[in-house]
């Protein structure tokens, strides 16, 4: 009797984890593709596609969709990369800072806004050349008001 209670514990427990993967999307993806990859390969890349978003002041969606990365160490500034050259959307950054200027025609500073960036709802802390992705990861560009 000990071990069927024990193997039923053992099962229910299983059960109970397998609904705590998942989680709910950080935002709703739309139809918008892109890629990337380095001028250079080395035979050593991996492909990362993760789900990005690009938004202006007022809900102006810029990109919104899927984008696949093949690189050596897939970061968010090469998913960024593949957002932008896949729609055509001007930019301006820099690629040994990842840090990002403007996108379309919002400019860091304009009304106290930045482009401010986000993997999986978290705010990034390292440059986003820095921050390396997973498959999956949702990837937020959000021109907004910094408390900084």
């Amino acid at each position: 009797m000990k071990k069927f209670l024990v193997l039923m514990l053992v099962v229910f427990g299983m059960f109970s984890f397998i609904g705590c993967d998942k989680e709910e999307p950080i935002f709703e993806v739309g139809t918008d593709e892109g890629a990337y990859q380095p001028a250079e390969l080395s035979g050593w890349e991996v492909d990362r596609t993760v789900y990005v978003q690009i938004m202006g002041p007022n809900s102006d969606e810029i990109f919104n969709g899927e984008v696949t990365v093949k690189s050596g160490n897939p970061t968010v500034y090469e998913a960024f990369l593949a957002a932008v050259q896949g729609k055509g959307i001007s930019q301006t950054s820099s690629a040994d800072s990842g840090f990002i200027q403007v996108i379309d025609s919002y400019e860091n500073g304009t009304n106290d806004r930045y482009w401010l960036i986000y993997n999986n709802g978290e705010s990034l802390l390292v440059g986003a050349n820095s921050s390396q992705i997973r498959n999956g990861d949702y990837i937020q560009f959000l021109f907004e008001e910094s408390s900084w």
